[in-house]
């Protein structure tokens, strides 16, 4: 029996290739046309001065004046506080004495923090209230 060889140039395979995926996918835009365009309705606004709003004008005077007035018993207070924590640290005999008036002023300074503070927000919301922030 004689059997045939295949030829030395020639290979036989019984493999089939397999399809990869690409490593990247390109991104494929929908486009929509409209139907019709049409111009947006024209609205036209006007701020009204504070002389034709007096009252709006009245209550954001008050607010500011209000936020000024807690400022200025706030310094009156503070200052009476840290007058008071200078003299006992200038008078302290003892140790104790000057940490206490020490501590008395740290409590002057956080309060004053938290007096700048809120006064801060108060003004951040009038600022916006009139549209400056």
């Amino acid at each position: 029996m004689k059997m045939t060889r295949p030829r030395a140039g020639e290979v036989t395979t019984s493999r089939r290739k397999l399809k990869t995926p690409p490593a990247v996918a390109l991104w494929r835009p929908e486009i929509v046309l409209a139907s019709s365009i049409s111009m947006p309705v024209r609205r036209t606004v006007a701020l009204a001065e504070p002389s034709t709003r007096p009252e709006a004008l009245g209550s954001q005077l008050g607010a500011a004046q209000s936020v000024l007035a807690s400022l200025d018993e706030a310094r009156a207070t503070l200052g009476a506080v840290a007058a008071d924590a200078r003299t006992h640290a200038a008078d302290a005999a003892t140790t104790r004495e000057r940490v206490t008036a020490t501590f008395a002023a740290y409590r002057a300074e956080a309060a004053l923090d938290d007096v700048l503070t809120g006064a801060w927000r108060r003004v951040s919301a009038l600022m916006e209230e009139r549209g400056l922030r």
